[in-house]
């Protein structure tokens, strides 16, 4: 049976509500560890390209003149493998003492649903592109001013240091972009959401809906975008369902590698044809791309999770 019906034990020995409250700190001390480091490295960039201390005191948004497009996609590179990386890496081999491949009950990738994982992914984004323009139009009331005008500056910060880091002037800057920006999150974010904090809490509730909405909530709310966090959160509880049905950590890497390299592709297409392409828009898509998107990714789903269903009916 490769199915995830129970949550995988990773507990090494601890209860499990101990275990997913360790995973839990663990979760927030490797952000706040990788961000320092992503930032310190920025830094260091900066100053080696002629950049003040004082300067950058008054405005740490100018950090952003004095790096180029790869030092950029270093620290954030930097970021992603200390936070996503070595934090389920520590707690699985240091803390619960297993190995990393504990994390799939199947390791095998079946060519057929690799396929269909990549077109049911691009349908999806079709679907999110309403949830996209819907959780960036919400308005809050008058007495939450102050939390909407600092998410809002929020947004526009990190939209600044997106455009950074996706504007491709030739192909070496877009293979090291699609790396950055889709591989490496793609792997390490499922290791460390998917297969470690989801796993934990499927353990101690017992019940795989509460594990996978949970996880695709701090999933979406660690990227700090308040306007991006529904369709986020929509995409990691796909993630979450594709892990449980398959037990193979692969099809939410493969499928979260998809979501984010066809943005890039997109982006760098639009910058080859001289097109302008906002990576950051939050218009929807028409309406009948939206409707086949659907169609497209009902499709796959059911697809996908028939195939896990009936080879656990199987003798």
């Amino acid at each position: 049976m490769t199915r995830i019906d129970k949550g995988i034990d990773i507990t090494g020995g601890r209860s499990d509500k101990s275990t997913f409250l360790i995973v839990l700190g663990l979760l927030f001390v490797g952000f706040f560890v990788g961000q320092f480091v992503s930032a310190l490295m920025a830094f260091i960039f900066a100053f080696i390209n002629g950049a003040q201390l004082d300067a950058l005191g008054e405005d740490p948004n100018a950090l952003y003149d004095y790096l180029g497009l790869g030092e950029v996609l270093t620290a954030q590179m930097l970021y992603t493998i200390v936070f996503t990386f070595l934090t389920p890496w520590f707690y699985l081999r240091l803390i619960a003492k297993k190995q990393l491949s504990v994390v799939s009950n199947e390791r095998q990738i079946n060519p057929v649903l690799l396929l269909a994982t990549i077109i049911g992914t691009f349908g999806f984004m079709f679907i999110n592109a309403f949830f996209v323009e819907w959780n960036a139009n919400i308005n809050f009331p008058e007495f939450m001013s102050g939390f909407e005008e600092w998410a809002r500056g929020l947004e526009d910060q990190l939209a600044e240091a997106t455009e950074k880091f996706t504007t491709f002037n030739n192909f070496g800057q877009f293979l090291l972009g699609f790396v950055a920006i889709a591989i490496l999150p793609g792997v390490g974010e499922e290791l460390l959401f998917r297969g470690v904090l989801q796993n934990s809490l499927h353990k101690w509730t017992k019940n795989a809906h509460v594990a996978i909405w949970v996880s695709a909530f701090l999933f979406a709310a660690i990227h700090m975008q308040f306007y991006g966090l529904v369709p986020r959160m929509m995409l990691g509880a796909v993630f979450g369902y594709l892990y449980v049905w398959s037990g193979n950590i692969w099809y939410p890497i493969i499928s979260h590698i998809a979501n984010n390299g066809i943005s890039v592709i997109m982006v760098y297409w639009a910058h080859v044809n001289e097109e302008g392409v906002d990576i950051d828009s939050t218009e929807s898509a028409p309406i009948a791309l939206q409707v086949g998107g659907a169609l497209v990714f009902i499709a796959f789903i059911i697809f996908f999770r028939n195939h896990y269903l009936r080879a656990k009916q199987t003798p």
